[in-house]
């Protein structure tokens, strides 16, 4: 017998509930932190929305009870994002968006880097490159110039190369100061 019936709303309303759940889950904040930044009204009202059916009686329960303590069953149905008062600097968001354009671009050039940004993606649950957290794009940014450059054909050069480079920029450093008395480098 199955249970999940595609074709009943109230099973799809249900499933679309537990997926926006579990994204949040895969996002980190601290929940606590910003319940005890919240004032009375706005704890009152965060619990309301857990459930509207309970109202005012279910909110005044809970509203002076510390995070941890709050059942499961509640706080998974609450989301306190909204009410952090912690926002994220403008020069943060700046950056945060030029490196999203970078792995868009990237992605556009690359084949393979497509192929790891849509991995990367499948991890996290998210749908776009927009919807992971700041620190999941920074990741994100590190891991695909590691990746790329991993493709790349770069061989670093050997002991006797490094040496030989400085012996001739050694010769063309003398030669310039005999050719150019006048003028030091030092």
């Amino acid at each position: 017998m199955n249970i999940f019936d595609p074709n009943n709303k109230k099973h799809i309303q249900i499933l679309r509930e537990e997926l926006r759940r579990a994204k949040r889950l895969v996002e980190s904040y601290n929940e606590e932190e910003i319940w005890n930044a919240m004032s009375d009204p706005e704890r009152s009202q965060a619990l309301m929305s857990a459930d509207d059916d309970l109202a005012p009686d279910f909110a005044d329960e809970f509203t002076d009870t510390p995070w941890l303590d709050i059942p499961d069953v509640i706080t998974n149905r609450i989301d306190l994002r909204k009410y952090s008062t912690e926002k994220p600097d403008r020069q943060s968001m700046m950056f945060t968006r030029s490196l999203i354009r970078g792995i868009n671009n990237r992605v556009k050039e690359d084949a393979n880097a497509a192929k790891f940004v849509k991995a990367y993606l499948g991890k996290t649950l998210a749908n776009r490159v927009e919807d992971l957290t700041s620190d999941q794009i920074k990741d994100l940014m590190f891991k695909l110039h590691e990746f790329q450059a991993s493709l790349s054909n770069f061989v670093a050069p050997s002991q006797a190369d490094i040496e030989q480079s400085r012996n001739n920029m050694a010769n063309i450093i003398n030669q310039d100061r005999i050719d150019n008395p006048g003028f030091s480098r030092d």
